[in-house]
């Protein structure tokens, strides 16, 4: 069976705070109000990722970035992890076809991308201050 279309995936960069932190990426999601730490490797795809480069280019320029070789399905693993952080533009990547392309065949001097999220407070949650801790007196 032949392999469907090229994708080129594209980062979303509208409604987001970018800041650079040693070799991570920290972005703040205005709309979804959550917060991403990309890695290293991460950073480099989402950075990469213009609509106008392959899974395979974007392989070659992470490799020569890390100074090591990137299997593409590091590279589709770490575009399924940047999507399901809304941090692509469109849906053209699933979870399905990530798993079932991965090896991590010749992969093992790439480090696997990582992406953290967490929700951020709201304004209004993060002036209401610390919940008081309970009096010792009172019955539970």
């Amino acid at each position: 069976m032949a392999d469907p279309q090229p994708m080129y995936p594209k980062s979303r960069r509208s409604d987001l705070l970018i800041d650079q932190v040693g070799d991570e990426t920290i972005v703040y999601d205005q709309l979804r109000q959550e917060a991403h730490s990309l890695n290293r490797l991460a950073s480099i795809v989402w950075r990469q990722n213009d609509g106008t480069r392959s899974v395979e280019e974007l392989a070659e320029l992470a490799g020569a970035e890390l100074g090591a070789p990137a299997d593409q399905s590091i590279i589709e693993y770490a575009l399924d992890k940047l999507a399901t952080a809304h941090l692509l533009e469109g849906g053209a990547i699933t979870r399905r076809d990530v798993v079932r392309r991965m090896t991590f065949a010749g992969a093992a001097a790439v480090a696997l991308p990582v992406v953290l999220s967490i929700a951020a407070p709201t304004a209004a949650m993060a002036a209401s201050g610390p919940t008081p801790p309970p009096d010792p007196g009172e019955d539970f």
